[in-house]
């Protein structure tokens, strides 16, 4: 007899009542950049790694700073370029021609350097300058080590080591200025002028280095060799940390107030939907201004303005050339002054006229190199350092001046946000205006007009009235003074007038009239100080002619910027 079933629990779920199982959900697309990364090699991804937003600052920061204060190696051959050509038994000419070489490295690659940093980056200026400043200043020491005064053409393999280490200065120049311009647009000529200010600032470091005990030859005097090394050496570090580290800080743009929303809602001009498509990275060009700037350029070409070609450059007669030639006429002779300096002090204090009283130098180790017993060879070691430093120390202030000045007597304009641009599909999608919201108070090339005809004075005073060396430091300061207010204003000028997506290539190719007028008045200065000199020149013979010329020439220079000023409203 079959047995009762037993009672249903309330609750049981038995198998065959089981729902089913849910649905398999579809396989999400793979993370195709995850994958990538992962299979890219270690190098690849130590060159791409990001910091965390304040870290990435400071390490920028600290970059910028250090890839701008070793960058001017090459106008620290007053410190040891006498000592090399006594070395060598090189005569005036001979010794400014490897002057003239590292000054044509700067300004030779400053448009291919230019345009590479432009397509990729602030980075690849700091590893091709790493480059650089070690064939350069290995090369240099290798060749004074190894080489004699009988040695065929000696001068000519210096100049070409000399030229790779001027174009080592201008890779790091356009590595610290691209990157300082596109991590702080708000304040575009300030964020140019505290990097130059830390190049000017280099010279300065750099020599004082050179009073240390390490350097000193068995004479008292400085052992260039030991020198060359060393700036090799630290030059090659830093740029590769920068190449490692340097990375453009991310921006945003404020919106506008309420105000400049009223006024702006029925004027259409200013506006542009292709702002938004812009994607401004470490890619994007130097600029001064910021990515803003090249936000507001990039809008004026989709708008049928035309972009500024090699071609176009070379016909601008009345911009490109005058322009151009009027910046050689200032910028030549102050080059000279600073590469010279030291040869300039020789010819007012002959060796037997050396005096410790007179030696002050404004060195970083001064402590370390002072003695009361300083033998005559390191006194002159000294006065050198002294006028490169005093050369360095007010360039630095004068850049850090200028560009707080200019950036308050010609504000630029403000970029706002405005929501919800005519003709765009993507409604959250931002257009921005520029708004003038400070007043003009004077055109940068006014200022930069003034600063010439100021340096005129400066190099009139000095021919005229120079006699000895307590009087040098008139023209060591009033050049690096005026010198240093020029090379700030005068890109930022370029900037304005070419536009930023194009300043890279127009500040390369402008910036060649400056090397011609350093190399014409490099060698007008080493010509006229040859003359009659038994066995040496001395007195004021050596220069008097060359600052009356540049005198006249930075007249001309500062009367023609006025002009230029009038045409294009800069």
């Amino acid at each position: 007899m079959p047995s009762p079933a037993a009672p249903v629990q309330p609750g049981t779920v038995y198998d065959i009542e089981r729902p089913p199982a849910p649905p398999l959900s579809p396989l999400a697309p793979p993370d195709m950049d995850a994958i990538l990364a992962r299979r890219r090699p270690f190098y690849h991804r130590l060159l791409h790694f990001k910091l965390p937003g304040r870290a990435q600052t400071v390490v920028t920061c600290a970059c910028i700073v250090l890839s701008a204060v070793q960058a001017n190696g090459v106008y620290v051959w007053p410190t040891y370029g006498p000592v090399v050509a006594k070395r060598l038994d090189l005569g005036g000419p001979e010794a400014q021609t490897i002057v003239v070489g590292g000054i044509l490295g700067v300004y030779l690659l400053a448009a291919p350097l230019g345009s590479v940093t432009d397509r990729h980056g602030p980075r690849i200026g700091s590893l091709v300058s790493a480059a650089l400043s070690a064939a350069g200043y290995f090369t240099f020491a290798f060749i004074l080590d190894k080489a004699t005064p009988e040695t065929p053409y000696v001068h000519v393999w210096l100049t070409f080591a000399y030229f790779l280490v001027g174009g080592a200065t201008v890779g790091s120049y356009f590595a610290s200025l691209t990157c300082a311009s596109l991590s702080f647009p708000s304040h575009p000529t300030l964020s140019l002028s505290v990097p130059l200010s830390l190049i000017s600032l280099s010279s300065l470091v750099l020599s004082s280095f050179s009073s240390l005990n390490v350097f000193q030859s068995s004479s008292g005097d400085l052992d260039p060799i030991k020198f060359l090394i060393f700036l090799g050496i630290l030059s090659l570090s830093l740029n590769l940390l920068s190449a490692l580290f340097l990375r453009i800080l991310p921006q945003s743009i404020a919106l506008p107030t309420q105000s400049e929303q009223d006024e702006l809602d029925d004027d259409d001009e200013h506006r542009s939907p292709t702002s938004h498509l812009l994607h401004l990275d470490e890619h994007t060009p130097l600029i001064i201004g910021g990515p803003e700037a090249a936000r507001e350029d990039a809008e004026a070409i989709v708008r049928g303005k035309e972009r500024w070609t090699v071609g176009r450059l070379l016909v601008d007669w009345g911009g490109f050339w005058g322009f151009g030639i009027l910046l050689a006429l200032c910028i030549g002779p102050s080059e000279t002054i600073i590469a010279s300096i030291g040869t300039i002090l020789t010819s007012l204090l002959p060796p037997t006229e050396i005096s410790a009283a007179h030696a002050y130098p404004l060195t970083l180790f001064s402590l370390a190199s002072s003695s009361s017993s300083t033998s005559g060879a390191s006194q002159a070691l000294l006065l050198r350092n002294k006028h490169v430093q005093i050369l360095s120390l007010t360039g630095t202030v004068s850049r850090l001046l200028t560009g707080l000045v200019a950036d308050w007597l010609a504000p630029p304009l403000t970029p706002v946000a405005m929501p919800h641009g005519p003709g765009q599909n993507d409604m959250n999608a931002s257009v921005h205006i520029y708004v003038q919201r400070r007043p003009v108070r004077l055109l940068r090339t006014s200022f930069n007009a003034m600063c010439a005809l100021l340096l005129a004075g400066v190099f009139a005073w000095s021919a005229g009235w120079l006699e000895t060396e307590r009087g040098l430091w008139v023209l060591s300061a009033g050049t690096g003074i005026m010198y240093g207010a020029l090379f700030t204003l005068t890109p930022a000028i370029v900037s304005a007038h070419f536009g930023p997506t194009s300043f890279g290539l127009a500040w390369g190719l402008i910036s060649y009239f400056a090397a011609f007028g350093a190399v014409a008045f490099s060698y007008l200065y080493a010509f006229v100080s040859t003359l009659d000199q038994i066995p040496a020149c001395y007195g004021t013979k050596c220069f008097s002619f060359t600052l009356w010329i540049a005198a006249g020439c930075c007249v001309i220079s500062g009367l023609g910027m006025f002009v230029v000023g009038r045409r294009w409203k800069v």
